[in-house]
């Protein structure tokens, strides 16, 4: 008999169903599963934060946030607030570094080239430069050099030379340079008329009061709701294009191509281009609020934290000193529902062929970025 800690390995599986020349159905099935909550149940909740940070390895820094701040809110000692300022930068310097593995490592593989390797190495170098820097920060200001490395190796990887996107025309003019390979990728789906591929209406994840949240995982007996989840019956995505989306640039795009292919894809590159300045904003002391948000009190705790790939909330219930039941609602599971972005934005379009679109289906999954291997099947 095979353990909880056992087939850890997951996968989205997307299959694209055809009837006379039009897109008839898409199912989102997906084989992540329950088990590893299982596993910490039982476990002292002291051990939850070290051993949740030891077992993800995509957004283990975020996953380890909402831990943490579940299992201290049961406590009821919060941290200091530099500590959780330490906290949400290392949420935004894994959100840098899983943004800069997109758009120079999965983007270039999805157009059969090479991977910006280099130049994923140097924003890989500037972000450890200044996570070794933490642990004597406040006390030890932070250089300004290593923000202004990270800006650079950020900028050289998607060769802006200094360009700022105002507006879609000067995406556009990026894009036609096609220097790095995150601009060959917008250029194909330029090209290619791509930019409102997928285009839907669907609610972002709403900002919901923690008692709410909190209540729709306790009644959450068969795991539906973390498989499934839904919100006042709808279906809802997070993640940076929700984010982004009152940036002028994502909001002009918005206005154009709905929330399709092109407006996602630079909602990420948004993003990415404008951490450094949030970094500043959360070294020079401007924290938020991100991840302290929960209940607290009847051995109950929740932790919300806003990682790379959208909100994921953990919720933790002990009895005595050790946990009885442990749930997790990961981003990916909001933007994969069965009856989310790729089903509302596929059904109903012409097909054309069957590979182009397979390869074309496989471009939105990418966008939307889930945490875990996929596979697309048109038929």
């Amino acid at each position: 008999m095979k353990g909880p800690w056992e087939d850890l390995e997951e996968r989205i599986m997307v299959a694209v169903y055809l009837e006379r020349g039009y897109v008839a159905d898409v199912t989102v099935a997906s084989t992540r599963r329950p088990g590893l909550c299982r596993a910490l149940e039982g476990m002292p909740v002291k051990a939850v934060p070290s051993t949740v940070a030891l077992l993800f390895r995509v957004c283990s820094a975020a996953q380890e946030c909402a831990a943490r701040t579940a299992c201290e809110q049961i406590a009821g000692l919060p941290p200091t607030a530099g500590e959780q300022s330490r906290r949400q930068i290392r949420v935004v310097l894994e959100t840098v570094r899983e943004h800069a593995w997109a758009a120079c490592i999965e983007w270039p593989r999805r157009l059969g080239m090479a991977p910006e390797v280099e130049a994923f190495a140097g924003i890989r170098s500037a972000l450890r430069a200044i996570d070794e820097g933490l642990p004597d920060w406040p006390d030890k200001p932070m250089e300004e050099e290593k923000l202004r490395v990270l800006a650079q190796a950020i900028d050289r990887a998607l060769s802006l030379e200094g360009r700022v996107w105002e507006g879609p025309g000067a995406l556009h003019s990026w894009i036609t340079v096609g220097i790095c390979p995150a601009a060959h990728f917008l250029q194909k789906v330029w090209d290619e008329d791509l930019a409102e591929f997928g285009r839907c209406s669907l609610r972002p994840v709403p900002d919901m009061i923690a008692w709410d949240l909190d209540g729709a995982l306790a009644a959450d007996v068969d795991h539906r709701f973390v498989s499934r989840p839904e919100w006042e019956g709808d279906a809802c995505e997070t993640g940076p294009l929700v984010r982004m989306s009152g940036h002028p640039l994502v909001a002009e795009l918005w206005q154009r191509y709905g929330n399709g292919l092109l407006t996602r894809l630079a909602a990420r590159l948004v993003e990415l281009v404008g951490l450094p300045v949030r970094l500043g904003q959360l070294l020079d002391g401007l924290s938020g609020n991100d991840g302290v948000l929960g209940i607290g009190g009847n051995g109950v705790g929740l932790g919300q934290v806003e990682a790379a790939r959208g909100r994921l909330a953990h919720r933790v219930k002990v009895e005595g000193d050790r946990v009885s039941r442990y749930q997790i609602l990961a981003p990916t599971e909001w933007n994969f529902h069965p009856r989310g972005p790729l089903w509302r934005g596929l059904v109903g379009r012409p097909a054309g062929n069957a590979d182009l679109l397979q390869q074309q289906v496989g471009f939105l999954v990418v966008a939307l970025d889930p945490c875990v291997a996929f596979t697309v099947q048109v038929t």
